[in-house]
């Protein structure tokens, strides 16, 4: 099973977030799943890919254009360059089974709610689990509880074409160990 992983590509203020990706690129690693990424060196994207290296295991690295220089700092398996970084996110979920989103900056979040919509306008089938470790999401889950309140995201109301249920679009967990259960429980 193929997974992209979004997640934080500049160095964070407090060691738990590498802690967290460093036990989930350990389980990734583990349970055989091959990555699908667009980072660079820093940052949880970084301790990640390096479990990756660090076994072998195949991982493909989308990078645009605009961050090319980011490769003189890298080793990575495979890499392919897209022209920007709409692309890049449009690319990275046309070869995933299943999206993880890690704690991350603008980057992630650009990313996370552009999974959701893909899945939402059913261009892409694929599972989106979100690592809300320590509650790193709670305003981005709180904001979409808001919108979701509001009408903004019902199904089939004012001739809406969307057929999944909003409540339904991604899953939450809370740990490594719950994202890789959960990524199990979808691959059979």
């Amino acid at each position: 099973m193929k997974v992209a992983v979004f997640g934080g590509t500049n160095p964070a203020t407090n060691p738990q977030w590498y802690n967290v990706a460093d036990e989930m690129g350990k389980l990734l690693v583990q349970h055989n799943f091959e990555m699908v990424w667009g980072g660079n060196a820093h940052g949880v994207l970084a301790k990640i890919h390096a479990k990756y290296q660090k076994k072998g295991a195949k991982n493909t690295l989308l990078l645009p254009k605009a961050y090319e220089d980011d490769l003189e700092q890298m080793d990575t398996d495979e890499v392919v360059m897209i022209d920007t970084i709409a692309d890049r996110t449009r690319a990275m979920l046309a070869k995933a089974d299943a999206v993880i989103v890690m704690p991350g900056g603008i980057g992630t979040i650009y990313e996370f709610w552009s999974a959701i919509e893909y899945k939402r306008a059913e261009e892409f089938n694929f599972d989106i689990i979100l690592l809300n470790y320590e509650d790193f999401f709670q305003y981005q889950l709180a904001h979409y509880g808001f919108i979701y309140n509001h009408g903004f995201t019902k199904i089939g109301f004012g001739g809406s074409p969307y057929k999944i249920d909003p409540k339904n679009l991604f899953y939450i967990a809370t740990t490594p160990d719950a994202v890789i259960n959960t990524l199990k429980k979808l691959r059979n």
